[in-house]
């Protein structure tokens, strides 16, 4: 008799740890899913930031290549981001030298350097989530029991958000 009450309190044992594993994966899922829409929000903001610095530039190939790629940004699916922010990391430290020396231009200047410094920490967020997941769904118990379902495996997403960064 004792040894079913063993038996059963080990099974009750392995249920009740598999079903909190299975509960923070979810969890962790759901927190890369606020940090990617945290991340597309910061993004989103330094392409309106970009596109807010086009009335100011002068014109020539700098100011189309940011016209462009600030559009691109806006448009971009996630599958294509990083590639697409990484064009607008370039052509804003390409277009960024040109700005006049005008107190709109320095506010607008001042508002792109507050939106890459927030898609620095956003992107340090959301990889620290990919991280934190990829670490859980890589132990063992989890993947011989799928508890991940069929989510994707969360990806990194790195991009060269220093380019407007003040220097610290």
């Amino acid at each position: 008799m004792s040894t079913v009450a063993y038996a059963v309190g080990a099974v009750v044992l392995l249920a009740s740890y598999i079903t909190w594993t299975a509960g923070r994966l979810d969890r962790m899922h759901a927190r890369v899913d606020a940090a990617w829409a945290a991340l597309d929000a910061q993004l989103v903001r330094r392409a309106a930031a970009a596109r807010a610095l086009l009335p100011l530039l002068p014109a020539g190939p700098e100011a189309d290549a940011l016209e462009i790629a600030a559009s691109a940004s806006l448009d971009a699916g996630e599958e294509s981001r990083e590639v697409v922010e990484n064009d607008l990391s370039r052509a804003l430290r390409a277009a960024t030298p040109l700005l006049p020396a005008v107190p709109d231009a320095d506010y607008a200047k001042a508002e792109l350097e507050t939106a890459a410094t927030r898609v620095g920490l956003a992107r340090s967020f959301h990889n620290s989530a990919v991280n934190d997941t990829r670490i859980l769904r890589g132990k063992r118990l989890p993947r011989a029991l799928r508890l991940a379902g069929r989510r994707a495996m969360p990806a990194f997403f790195d991009v060269d958000d220093t380019a407007l960064r003040p220097a610290a």
